[in-house]
């Protein structure tokens, strides 16, 4: 494990390649079963509903009827995640011609149409953060993104470049920074 600052990471970040590869994988991270959406901070809850009406527009009406029936959020303060369609995909999940699960609430901010761009932990993915008594970063290695990792090893791109822009909006450029020297010197390629 790594201190950066007061936040403990998981060393296996340092080592790791990853650069999507959303053809391969179909944007299997959006439809992962389980009943459980995307986690979604307190903090963020006010953004996403304000960008929901943008949103809304490239949802599929399944996603409309079930955001009618249960809402867009599973959980309680604290524990918040996205609304899953069938114990499946997240209910903010559309597809793309070639049959890749994109996320409606990215599609409305690249349009300009929100300044939100989507749930920090979907933007963060593979990376989780928790918070117990102290704030842990971990990497999280799921089958669905083996060609993540293959096309990361390939083009030699380190899962902490990858999440570069994540990781700065959750923690801040200086961190980001002492972070990237920390994992550079673990992995060596610095």
């Amino acid at each position: 494990m790594l201190i950066v600052d007061t936040i403990f990471v998981d060393e296996a970040i340092s080592r790791a390649r990853f650069c999507c590869d959303l053809q391969a994988c179909k944007g299997a991270c959006c439809t992962l079963e389980g009943g459980r959406g995307a986690p979604v901070e307190d903090a963020e809850i006010p953004l996403l509903m304000a960008a929901m009406p943008a949103a809304m527009a490239y949802l599929r009406p399944e996603s409309l009827a079930e955001l009618q029936r249960v809402g867009p959020l599973d959980g309680v303060a604290g524990n918040f995640a996205t609304t899953c369609i069938e114990h499946r995909e997240c209910v903010f999940v559309y597809f793309d011609e070639q049959k890749v699960a994109r996320c409606a609430f990215e599609r409305a901010h690249r349009e300009g149409l929100t300044s939100w761009a989507k749930p920090l932990s979907c933007h963060l993915f593979p990376i989780r953060v928790h918070a117990l008594n102290q704030q842990v970063i971990r990497y999280e290695q799921i089958d669905e993104c083996r060609a993540a990792r293959m096309h990361g090893e390939m083009e030699n791109v380190p899962l902490v470049e990858f999440l570069k822009e994540p990781l700065v909006r959750k923690f801040g450029d200086g961190w980001y920074a002492r972070l990237h020297s920390e994992t550079s010197t673990v992995d060596g390629s610095q």
